[in-house]
């Protein structure tokens, strides 16, 4: 399966709508997983690589969230140079080995290529993770969560569960639209996605299907149990800093990974908060998604291993994977990478992280 996976990845081709400037964006082989992104890519230029240095060491006694620069993050275009792999031009990657030290955890801090905060790329469906959590937060302050039912205007109710789990399990692009709905976009831009929750660049606003506009939320009905709240509709506002509609970084993204894996093992300051029954959920549906990585984990870490991601692919654009993997040895590390499709897209995401792994892992 992985196999045609790749082979899929490699042929499928751009689908431009002159009208509209529409981009695809396809995350799975799934039926039903092509969203449309309306506009063009926003213009950055990629960050100098960091000199080689030692790894950051993050100590546990880091009393907020994790952000970089935590210090200065190992460069790993260098050490891998050495062994003959040499990033692709654009490509970026963000990986950490992650250890039990002093009743905590601590981390080693790598990054590669355009780095862990360059922006240049499309954040493509890796970036639903942080929308279904933004929805529970929301709807958390409701008094509710993911056993909820919700119903837009006079729809027929679903459990928030069944959409989340459908968002990032299979990528379904009408289920991710129905979470950032469910949040409003004011509330994930303003409230959620801040410097202070440990999201200085993430923005979320664009829709990923076919004529979505998910800055006008219509009214909705939360039910659990015999609590039952009415949200009028709601207009958020555009979010100019982000001229391409979605933004993000690999370190970003990686975090929405780490807290919901690390859950009850990170500081309370780190922890979303969403009901142990939604942690457990969302970590059923990283863990149940089909990534690019999984080829690249196998050559490496062997068969068994534990990946909780979620990956992300715009076809001309982007591809890219975002995950935690635990080795059967205990190891774990985190592991978020980008290769634009011009150099290589899918099928050279899986080298670079066969060398990366390969690096981290020796």
């Amino acid at each position: 399966m992985t196999g045609l996976r790749l082979a899929l990845a490699s042929a499928v081709t751009a689908l431009l709508i002159v009208a509209g400037g529409a981009v695809a964006v396809r995350t799975s082989v799934a039926p039903g997983t092509l969203a449309f992104i309306a506009g063009g890519r926003a213009a950055s230029a990629a960050p100098t690589p960091a000199a080689p240095v030692a790894p950051a060491v993050v100590a546990p006694a880091s009393l907020g969230p994790r952000a970089l620069p935590l210090s200065t993050p190992a460069s790993l275009d260098t050490a891998l140079a050495a062994t003959g792999y040499r990033f692709p031009a654009g490509a970026g990657v963000y990986a950490a080995k992650i250890t039990k030290e002093g009743g905590g955890l601590a981390y080693e801090d790598y990054q590669g290529g355009v780095g862990a905060l360059g922006t240049n790329f499309w954040p493509a469906s890796s970036i639903k993770v942080l929308a279904a959590i933004g929805a529970l937060e929301f709807v958390g302050q409701q008094g509710f969560t993911g056993a909820a039912t919700v119903a837009f205007g006079s729809g027929a109710p679903r459990t928030i569960r069944s959409i989340y789990d459908a968002a990032v399990r299979i990528s379904d692009n009408a289920a991710y639209d129905a979470l950032v709905e469910i949040a409003g976009v004011d509330f994930l831009n303003k409230e959620f996605l801040t410097p202070a929750r440990g999201f200085p660049v993430t923005v979320i606003q664009r829709s990923y299907t076919v004529g979505g506009n998910l800055r006008v939320q219509p009214a909705m009905t939360i039910t659990e149990g015999s609590k039952k709240v009415v949200i009028p509709a709601r207009n958020g506002k555009v979010d100019t800093d982000c001229p391409q509609g979605q933004c993000s970084n690999l370190f970003e993204m990686s975090e929405s990974v780490r807290r919901l894996v690390l859950h009850n093992e990170i500081p309370q300051a780190e922890r979303f908060k969403i009901a142990s029954t939604d942690v457990i959920g969302l970590n059923s549906a990283l863990l149940g998604a089909e990534g690019w990585f999984e080829p690249a984990v196998a050559r490496v870490l062997g068969n068994g291993a534990r990946i909780y991601g979620k990956p992300g692919q715009v076809p001309s654009r982007d591809c890219l994977d975002v995950t935690l993997i635990e080795g059967r040895n205990g190891q774990r590390i985190l592991l978020a990478a980008t290769v634009p499709e011009r150099q290589g897209g899918c099928p050279a995401l899986v080298n670079l992280a066969t060398a990366v792994l390969k690096y981290l892992s020796g």
